[in-house]
């Protein structure tokens, strides 16, 4: 049995395997370089250590120390080289009274680093003696705090313990932490150890790092650790280094979202090159239906059939996927050794074999499952086709159409159900389960329905109106079944992209809205006391450039009785209609009346709860309504009948000039009330980090989207080129009877841009829909989501689908309109 391989037809088939390949290696590299960064780090955090003991939590308080003692008796175990212990404890600013409730008041208590490639000094140097402190960049931005400032550091139980210690250490260098300092994400102070206990810091070692002798068993090692430790201290966790370092490396963000985002959009690219290379084979297929039938009619079985069209479409996957995955590991190795791309550096490019036979693996796999059907098809073919050369009917080619449309339109319509569920429901994953779906039933009936588009353009360009237009639809009409199958792969890209495109508008649209729901107020300035010269105050940040207006919210310390347990709890004595102007919404306020306490979920009060709160006036029971975003919060007249007429501490509220506070603005807020007993809050940071991931994601998409069509092109060009070839002697008809080579070439491309349009379209509307769907299944979870279509992204898209279209015919067009009439009268 001859091989069907036939360079030209299958090159569109090849370029499709090729560029899915490309992507998915792409991926693996990204996927397989951040897990290498997060193990860098993890290994960097556990240093030349074999084995790590780590203290118990605190609830397990039976047991000794990990303390000198313990330690040497480590230290002296067979096989040990050396053993270093870390102390590590958190602390809090000693802040007065008033700004206890502020956030970011936590700090970790930690040994002078190491400095090394990874942790480095941004300025000043390390602390030396007692009374001086290192602190981290975070801590540095938090605060305000530089070198030669001092920072007022106590203990967590300082407001119970009349014996805690305060001390004022001064700030002699700001440190840049790395991955081998083994950051918590809280802002650090580095000290002496004798300083950590003056600070208050607990002075037995948080760990143990145990360094073994070249040629000593870890496993060995570790038990004896173990054993040696228990007899002390039974909580504590032993764990080998590579224990250490796979729970360390797990709780790390790297490159994860970027190599996320990739695999879950690498599908696109596969599902396109799939329609792309079962249409190529399918024309390859009927291009040579008269000669399959003389090979039936010689012997050749159906078997025989069926494996020459798979060992074409495996010939074609390996090399395809080959290519690919070479171009997407050259791709993504230039990608990460720029040092620009997810934070990942180029020492961390990581390559794995395994990463690209799976690739290959993959690509090889994806086309033969796409050529399984033309090969199906050709062992259909009956030897009486070398004779007569009739193929399959036409009327049992409209039949099957019909059917499988109507299959489309029931699985669609079962795919709007579930997203309305999920709309209603809120629930994301049941409305993308139904909008797959969807997506599986508007690909079954799109045969159907771009029949009948087409059918219809034909109709409305009436053959005087738009001959060229006109003559173009009949032409796709007549092999309705291959133009369907180029509009699909545009239909499957626009759709995707119209539709995360919309998702990601709406979000971005969204976002200050959302913002203004989950920080109702743009930077809050804590530890105004009555005392406090608020003409000043309000002067003074009322000048910083950025600033619109300030508030004061009065609040109060009570005590809080729920189901019989007491606790203190502090609330915020809030009127409505007052602070409206100052915050982005006052959304989740409705309920708040003298008879209702709003409290968020953290509080840990159920929703209708009774609460009794008292005051230095007196006590009142409230109900409790559970309303995220504002913390606890009651009226002036509820706050009368608790307080009375005293004076109480307040919290500024600044309402920024822009739509968000930006860092410049928190920053300057910093700077105005350094050397005051205050403290600034804002939500700029979040804002920033947040905007930076949505453009991020957006060019992700931009990128896979723009292979997607790559591939599509190649398979519509592929198509076009066909067609050409199918019809030389109808071309040359219209050349012998007086059309211009400009009017054929204008016909070609008429009838490539036509499928793009009609795709495009559709995928365009569809994917709008489903993005509009997952919007409002979003609503809810995300408070402040509401639609937004990016109309000139969309035809934008749009666009460069009909540019697809374009290019695609351009090279065809060309072909068509050089073929000598002469020549062409002579074809059969």
């Amino acid at each position: 049995m001859p091989s069907l391989l036939d360079i030209r037809r299958t090159a569109a088939a090849l370029i499709a395997v090729a560029m899915s390949a490309a992507l998915i290696a792409f991926a693996f590299i990204i996927s397989d370089s951040a897990r290498t960064q997060m193990q860098t780090g993890a290994r960097l955090s556990v240093g030349d250590a074999s084995v790590v003991v780590q203290k118990p939590v605190k609830r397990q308080t039976s047991g000794g120390e990990l303390d000198d003692a313990l330690l040497k008796q480590v230290a002296a175990l067979d096989g040990v080289a050396s053993v270093r212990g870390r102390h590590w404890d958190v602390l809090i600013l000693d802040l007065p009274k008033q700004l206890r409730n502020a956030v970011n008041i936590s700090v970790s208590a930690q040994d002078v680093p190491t400095l090394s490639q990874f942790t480095t000094l941004s300025s000043g140097r390390l602390p030396t003696a007692t009374g001086e402190v290192a602190i981290s960049t975070t801590l540095a931005e938090q605060q305000g705090l530089s070198v030669g400032n001092t920072i007022r550091l106590t203990t967590n139980d300082a407001d119970d313990n009349a014996d805690a210690p305060h001390s004022a250490p001064t700030v002699v260098g700001i440190v840049s932490p790395g991955p081998d300092t083994e950051l918590e994400g809280l802002g650090a102070v580095y000290a002496t150890t004798d300083q950590l206990q003056a600070m208050g810091a607990n002075t037995s070692y948080y760990q143990l790092y145990v360094a073994a002798k070249p040629g000593t068993d870890t496993a060995a090692l570790t038990a004896a650790v173990e054993q040696t430790v228990h007899a002390v201290q039974p909580h504590a966790l032993v764990q080998d280094r590579e224990a250490v370092i796979s729970q360390r490396s797990q709780n790390q963000q790297g490159g994860t979202m970027f190599a996320g985002i990739l695999n879950v959009l690498a599908p696109v690219c596969a599902m396109v090159a799939i329609i792309v290379i079962a249409t190529t084979f399918s024309t390859l297929v009927a291009r040579q239906t008269r000669t399959v039938g003389l090979m039936r009619c010689i012997g050749t079985t159906r078997r025989q059939v069926m494996l020459a069209v798979l060992r074409t479409g495996l010939i074609t996957g390996l090399l395809g996927s080959v290519l690919g995955t070479t171009a997407g590991t050259g791709i993504a190795a230039a990608v990460i050794s720029s040092g620009h791309f997810a934070d990942l550096k180029a020492d961390q490019l990581t390559i794995s074999p395994a990463s690209l036979a799976l690739t290959i693996a993959l690509g090889t796999l994806v086309t033969l499952i796409a050529v399984l059907r033309p090969a199906r098809k050709a062992t259909r073919i009956s030897p009486l086709v070398a004779l007569t050369g009739q193929v399959a009917s036409v009327k049992q080619a409209g039949r099957a159409r019909r059917w499988t449309a109507a299959a489309g339109v029931v699985v669609a319509g079962a795919g709007a159900a579930v997203i309305t569920l999920g709309i209603q429901v809120s629930d994301i994953y049941v409305t993308a389960g139904g909008s797959a779906i969807v997506v599986l039933g508007a690909v079954l009936g799109l045969p159907a329905l771009v029949t009948a588009i087409i059918g219809l353009i034909g109709r409305v360009s009436s053959g005087t109106r738009l001959p060229v237009l006109h003559l173009a639809t009949r032409n796709l009409a007549r092999n309705s079944g291959r133009s369907a199958a180029a509009a699909a792969t545009l239909f499957v890209c626009v759709l995707v992209g119209s539709g995360l495109f919309v998702g990601l508008s709406s979000l971005n649209a969204s976002f200050e809205s959302i913002l203004g729901h989950s920080s109702r107020v743009d930077a809050r300035i804590f530890g105004v006391t009555p005392q406090t010269d608020t003409a000043h105050l309000t002067k003074q940040v009322k000048a910083v450039d950025g600033v619109k207006d300030v508030t004061y919210v009065p609040t109060l310390e009570l005590i809080q009785v729920v189901d019989g347990q007491t606790k203190k709890t502090v609330v915020d004595v809030i009127d409505t209609s007052a602070v409206a102007p100052f915050v982005r919404t006052t959304s989740g306020l409705e309920d708040l009346d003298d008879g209702t306490l709003i409290v968020g979920g953290i509080y840990g009060i159920p929703d209708g709860s009774k609460v009794t709160l008292t005051g230095t006036a007196g006590s009142v029971e409230l109900t409790a309504r559970v309303r995220e975003g504002w913390g606890a919060v009651i009226t002036p007249a509820t706050a009368q009948r608790l307080n009375g007429d005293a004076p109480t501490n307040t919290t500024m509220w600044v309402r920024s000039t822009g739509s968000t506070m930006t860092p410049a603005t928190e920053h300057a807020l910093h700077v105005a009330v350094r050397g005051q007993e205050l403290m600034v809050t804002g939500s700029a940071a979040g804002v920033e980090v947040m905007s930076a991931q949505i453009m991020k994601v957006a060019l992700i998409v931009c990128l896979v989207l723009g292979a997607a069509l790559v591939i599509a092109l190649s398979g519509l060009a592929n198509t076009t080129d066909v067609s050409v070839l199918e019809r030389v002697r109808e071309i040359g008809v219209l050349r012998a009877t007086g059309s211009s080579r400009q009017e054929i070439r204008r016909l070609i491309v008429t009838e490539g841009v036509l499928v793009a349009a009609v795709g495009g379209g559709l995928g365009l509307l569809v994917g709008t829909a489903l993005g509009v769907s997952e919007t409002l299944a979003m609503a809810k979870s995300a408070e402040g989501m509401t639609v937004h279509i990016p109309s000139l992204v969309l035809i934008g898209i749009f666009a460069a689908t009909l540019a697809v279209g374009l290019a695609a015919s351009v090279r065809p067009a060309g072909r068509a309109a050089s073929v000598p009439p002469v020549r062409a009268l002579s074809e059969e």
